[in-house]
């Protein structure tokens, strides 16, 4: 009896010992093939949609801890990059789903962030494959975007250009407008002092260069966006706002409000008739409406 136990302990380390090479072998490659696939070219997307799927498998069926968030993120957009957008939206929408199950708001939103970004680019392949007027005008607008990253005179035109077409018939146009613009740190330092300039005497055109500073701040949520967060990233003393059109009923992110509007009750409407109130001009229907206060915020 006392030979068995003796043999079975020489024998059962040595089990637990190669059983811990092979969950290690599995977790080296888990980042081996993580690696080469965040190294290929994208040109290379079609090999890293197959190295992530072969990661999706091997996590899924392996005893491992590692977290396949980021292995959808990556091939979503692989996905993408490829115009591949039904697939892209799957591996987006798993990884919100994993996001909102763990409970963590930074990737929710960054996930809600990434899907409204590839919806956009999945519409911008639409129109251009219908081709028209509106294709050539955003492709006009694509083509000469990075005029208003610059300083000088042509840098200039080029932002009155866009700023114009934040208030375009077609929503596309004015999406697109408000993108670009927020997209250059220099065009934000444009609606920031367009901002601080007019929100005294020409509200609308505030609003306008506020609605675009506020869209970035929201981008991915519907949230209220407080002063605190305005003061970080703009230095300015504003909260940022969702509220629906009253005309259309969609949702309008990012309107430009006094830094206590969002603990005083508001509401809206298609007059400016209150102690306060701010113009918005729709993403959606293009119409006008106004949010409004009965006491004022400021």
């Amino acid at each position: 009896m006392g030979i068995f136990r003796k043999r079975f302990a020489a024998v059962s380390p040595l089990q637990a010992e190669n059983n811990q090479k092979n969950a290690e072998s599995v977790e080296g490659k888990i980042e081996r093939l993580f690696a080469e696939a965040k190294a290929l070219p994208w040109e290379d997307s079609e090999k890293k949609v197959t190295i992530y799927t072969d990661l999706l498998d091997l996590i899924t069926k392996s005893d491992t801890s590692a977290n396949p968030s980021a292995v959808y993120r990556n091939r979503g957009i692989a996905y993408r990059s490829l115009k591949r957008y039904a697939e892209a939206m799957q591996d987006f929408r798993a990884e919100l789903d994993l996001a909102q199950r763990q409970g963590d708001r930074l990737r929710t939103m960054q996930c809600q962030q990434i899907i409204e970004e590839t919806e956009a680019s999945k519409r911008k392949d639409e129109i251009a494959a219908a081709g028209g007027e509106k294709a050539e005008k955003l492709q006009t607008m694509d083509r000469d975007k990075f005029m208003v990253w610059g300083e000088g005179l042509e840098a200039d035109k080029a932002f009155d250009r866009y700023f114009a077409d934040l208030t375009d018939a077609d929503c596309d146009i004015r999406a697109e407008a408000a993108r670009i613009l927020g997209e250059s740190p220099k065009a934000v330092q444009r609606l920031i002092a367009i901002y601080q300039s007019c929100r005294g005497n020409d509200p609308r055109r505030a609003s306008l260069a506020g609605r675009v500073l506020g869209r970035n701040a929201a981008k991915g949520s519907d949230e209220m966006i407080h002063a605190e967060i305005s003061r970080m990233l703009y230095g300015l003393d504003l909260s940022f706002l969702p509220c629906p059109c009253v005309h259309c009923g969609r949702i309008n992110r990012g309107i430009p409000a006094p830094p206590r509007a969002p603990w005083v009750p508001y509401y809206h409407q298609d007059n400016d008739r209150g102690a306060y109130a701010v113009p918005v001009l729709c993403d959606s229907c293009g119409k006008d409406f106004y949010v409004v206060w009965d006491q004022d915020p400021r």
